[in-house]
């Protein structure tokens, strides 16, 4: 499936409104402007982020070895690379509530993604069992 699927375009343009409406909410007693910057910042980087996200669970997956390293580090080096760019991002914005703004959005695509690892594995296991 395409990263640009309609149904991926969907989750993307939810994760916008969700983590942007959020990172808004969180920085909001910082000040309006403090607060539509970093919204619009995070809704920017987690719909792009959810755009890619199973992709890369897809790609790793397939290329490691072993069921372990395929469920674990998929989710592991994901959410650590997106969760680096978030707090890079937005201390290079000044962000005011940084670790509100970053830290539930990294705990939800780290929940997703292992998630996507243990569909992967259910469904490997699934075929590898049938005549």
């Amino acid at each position: 499936m395409s990263a640009l699927a309609p149904g991926r375009l969907a989750a993307a343009a939810m994760a916008f409104l969700l983590w942007g409406g959020w990172a808004l909410l969180a920085n909001w007693p910082a000040g309006h402007r403090d607060a539509v910057t970093a919204g619009l910042l995070q809704g920017c980087a987690s719909a792009i982020i959810t755009l890619i996200m199973a992709v890369c669970v897809g790609a790793l997956f397939a290329r490691l070895p072993g069921p372990l390293l395929r469920i674990v580090l998929p989710p592991l080096l994901i959410v650590s690379v997106s969760f680096s760019t978030l707090w890079l991002a937005h201390t290079a914005n000044a962000t005011p509530a940084l670790w509100a703004t970053i830290v539930p959005p990294s705990v939800l695509a780290f929940v997703y993604c292992l998630y996507l690892t243990l569909s992967l594995a259910r469904d490997a296991g699934a075929r590898s069992s049938e005549p």
